[in-house]
């Protein structure tokens, strides 16, 4: 969601099929929603930055290539964004104060970038230690969260120093893969 309530939804179909970029927004999240075409055949996350410019991850080629589009504020075609490195596998976007963060669910890491234009450029890593597959990541005034579907569990991390777990939520879950933090 990004700041004037416009919600941006993700389509994954997981079939590398013609919908399965696309991302459908709802402005000040209500109505059916206008469904916007990205060059991905695999969309998996997608957030807004700071000025309100959508970012969406995924594969194209049949996970063939990880790659990142964004959707610039007014307009109406996603492009390409080129990143310095090469994330294995997408995960979670968003803005963290700072950069516009990605994480990569093989490497558990979140990967910082500024963004100019069409390129990406890596500004710092912050790597999860003992995660084994955070799908979507959470960044909350210091920590990040997240839900850990190879542990079967929920973990919160500081940020941006990441390192070991600070706290380990535990219970009968069956592969984890979203979380959601609110603010008091």
């Amino acid at each position: 969601m990004d700041a004037s309530g416009d919600l941006a939804v993700g389509i994954y179909d997981g079939t590398a099929s013609t919908t399965g970029g696309d991302v459908v927004i709802f402005k000040n999240a209500s109505g059916s929603g206008t469904a916007y075409t990205t060059p991905l055949d695999e969309e998996f996350f997608d957030g807004y930055d700071n000025q309100g410019n959508l970012f969406a991850d995924g594969f194209t080629g049949s996970r063939e290539g990880f790659a990142l589009v964004e959707l610039p504020k007014g307009s109406s075609k996603f492009v390409t964004i080129t990143t310095s490195n090469s994330p294995d596998f997408p995960g979670s976007v968003q803005w963290d104060g700072t950069y516009l963060s990605v994480f990569d669910q093989i490497a558990n890491a979140t990967y910082q970038y500024t963004v100019s234009g069409t390129t990406a450029t890596l500004k710092g890593t912050v790597s999860l230690s003992g995660s084994s597959d955070c799908a979507q990541t959470w960044i909350v005034q210091g920590l990040v969260y997240c839900g850990d579907a190879g542990n079967g569990d929920g973990e919160v991390f500081n940020y941006p120093a990441g390192g070991s777990p600070i706290a380990v939520f535990t219970g009968n879950f069956d592969f984890p893969l979203g979380v959601v933090a609110a603010k008091k």
